[in-house]
């Protein structure tokens, strides 16, 4: 019979050798998500799906979620004190937070909507995500107090997913329904522009810290590349190239990519093996 072990290597491209070298001593891991102050790091390990944090430097690790969850997509809050991710366990997949320094989940929203992409107003009081609206699986993204726990829909984001909220609270970005878009909204027009729409599918968007440029990859394109598009302009420019690259590739994040507090790009690289067995049944 066969059997699969999923096995990951986190890399980061360096600009000046033009070669992916191990980031975090090459951990099984991927998703990361670093504090405002780039001092920690969180992230989900690989096969399993466990929620971690550490030092940037990968000191100080400490597990935070523990089986039967399956952790993904963790964001840092703005002040450091809470990490909010989604587990991935049940069909209809939840937004959890949980306290930075460990302890017992809160699920943010009780609902039977699938929730996914969680991404943190500036002050740390709201949170903008993705959620079905519907049986029938339509998609918005709406945002909800904290606080009150009340939800609304931010306007025109039907068939909208992968929120970003902008550094300085402007903006919020975000990619269509198959991904060949990214759109902006502005919180003070309250209407959504066109950004982006060259060829290619759009993934993983990451605003740069001073709020100048959206990071993205095209992974699932022809010529699949990691790129950057400064606000104001319409032309993305070419970061690093991924192709030839093995990238792990496997729920909740398919194809993962992000940036390190320098903006440089990680990528997750498959180290996963297929193993055959036998086995000999002796009866008495």
């Amino acid at each position: 019979m066969d059997a699969s072990q999923g096995r990951a290597e986190l890399v980061r491209y360096d600009h000046k050798s033009q070669q992916f070298v191990p980031f975090l001593s090459g951990i099984s891991a991927g998703e990361l998500d670093f504090s405002r102050d780039s001092k920690w790091v969180t992230y989900a390990s690989y096969p399993d799906l466990a929620l971690w944090r550490s030092r940037e430097d990968g000191s100080a690790r400490s597990q935070l979620t523990y089986p039967p969850v399956s952790a993904g997509l963790p964001r840092w809050s703005p002040d450091g004190t809470q990490i909010a991710y989604v587990d991935t366990q049940q069909e209809a997949w939840k937004i959890f937070l949980i306290p930075a320094q460990g302890g017992t989940p809160q699920e943010v929203l009780s609902e039977g909507l699938l929730q996914s992409d969680p991404t943190w107003s500036p002050d740390g009081k709201k949170l903008a995500f993705g959620r079905t609206a519907d049986a029938a699986k339509s998609i918005a993204i709406y945002i909800i107090n904290l606080a009150t726990h009340q939800v609304t829909t931010i306007p025109g984001s039907e068939n909208l997913f992968s929120p970003r909220w902008s550094p300085d609270g402007q903006y919020l970005a975000a990619l269509t329904r198959d991904s060949t878009k990214l759109l902006l909204f502005n919180f003070k027009t309250q209407k959504w522009s066109d950004w982006v729409n060259e060829p290619g599918v759009f993934g993983f968007l990451n605003w740069s810290r001073d709020g100048s440029y959206v990071y993205y990859d095209t992974t699932f394109s022809d010529h699949p590349t990691f790129r950057r598009i400064k606000v104001g302009q319409t032309h993305s420019e070419i970061l690093a190239d991924l192709r030839g690259l093995l990238r792990y590739s496997r729920p909740p994040a398919f194809g993962w990519s992000g940036i390190a507090p320098d903006g440089s790009d990680l990528v997750v690289r498959d180290l996963s093996t297929d193993e055959i067995y036998a086995l000999d049944l002796e009866l008495p």
